[in-house]
């Protein structure tokens, strides 16, 4: 989830952009409301923090603005110059979702930029749901089968964007948009990378729901209805071997880069011990070889 600090207090802004990035958000940070303005129409955000007195104007009317255009973008005003009953109350009917007023604990500022980003579904579960896989907002959690599943955090902000869209084609642009800020470095590969360690995470634990690839588009999380099961294992076959085939020719078929197939092994496979990984690896291998050959005849 993407955020927009809007504060000329240098200080002030490393606190909260540091806590912000801490916690899982993508966080981007300018000091005038020209530069807001720019910014607002150059990414997707998901909230907006907002201090009052700016250089080049009082960040209320800002707001104001936003409001007329028809944004409705969770806005929150952080600000220490104008805190009385009145400017708060000011600052509310002029369209802002919180008023808060500095300093403020920054886990009390995480909670409310939390819950302002909820209040446009709070009507409906919070837990969003996707086959036998759970993505729970508030705690970042995701559950496959009831059970946790613990990814990256880059990985878990890519399924998130996902899943809030599930069923619908999200495109490279958007997850990069959403997963980086302005000032971050980002390789040519950066989301493909994610996407390939993703579908390693959900196919080692059994998870029903998928992504698919749309070429030359973007990507779509999909959940069949009858759930994945694997045949019945043979005790001769290492079941980690197994497992790795199937990953890997599910991969091959679905990716442009064969090559980003053993990462997404590795992820699917974080309880097998040094014998079975190697076993893995060689039954991965021969699996692609053998989808790509019949993929020929």
């Amino acid at each position: 989830m993407r955020i927009l600090l809007v504060d000329d207090d240098k200080a002030c802004a490393d606190s909260i952009g540091g806590v912000l990035r801490d916690e899982g958000f993508v966080a981007d940070h300018v000091t005038t409301l020209a530069d807001a303005t720019l910014s607002a129409s150059l990414a997707p955000y998901d909230a907006l923090l907002v201090d009052r007195m700016l250089p080049d104007g009082d960040g209320l009317d800002w707001v104001r603005e936003r409001r007329r255009a028809g944004s409705t973008v969770p806005i929150l005003i952080i600000t220490a110059e104008r805190d009385a009953v009145d400017h708060r109350i000011e600052g509310l009917n002029a369209g802002a979702d919180d008023y808060i007023l500095k300093p403020m604990p920054l886990d009390e500022l995480i909670a409310r930029v939390r819950a302002v980003m909820r209040r446009p579904v709070a009507t409906l579960d919070p837990v969003l749901r996707a086959g036998n896989v759970t993505f729970d907002p508030s705690n970042r959690e995701v559950r496959v089968a009831g059970k946790p599943l613990r990814m990256p955090r880059r990985e878990t902000c890519i399924f998130e964007m996902l899943i809030r869209r599930c069923g619908k084609t999200v495109t490279k642009g958007m997850l990069e948009e959403g997963l980086y800020s302005f000032e971050d470095e980002v390789s040519s590969n950066a989301i493909e990378v994610g996407i390939y360690r993703l579908r390693g995470h959900l196919l080692g634990s059994g998870a029903t729901a998928t992504v698919h690839t749309i070429r030359g588009t973007g990507y779509v999380l999909d959940a069949p209805d009858e759930p994945i099961t694997l045949p019945e294992i043979p005790r001769e076959v290492p079941k980690a071997a197994l497992v790795a085939a199937q990953v890997a020719v599910v991969l091959s078929s679905q990716t442009e880069s064969p090559a980003l197939v053993p990462a997404a092994i590795a992820a699917s496979l974080p309880e097998a011990t040094p014998s079975e990984t190697a076993t893995a690896v060689v039954a991965a291998v021969l699996a692609v070889s053998l989808a790509k050959r019949g993929e020929e005849i």
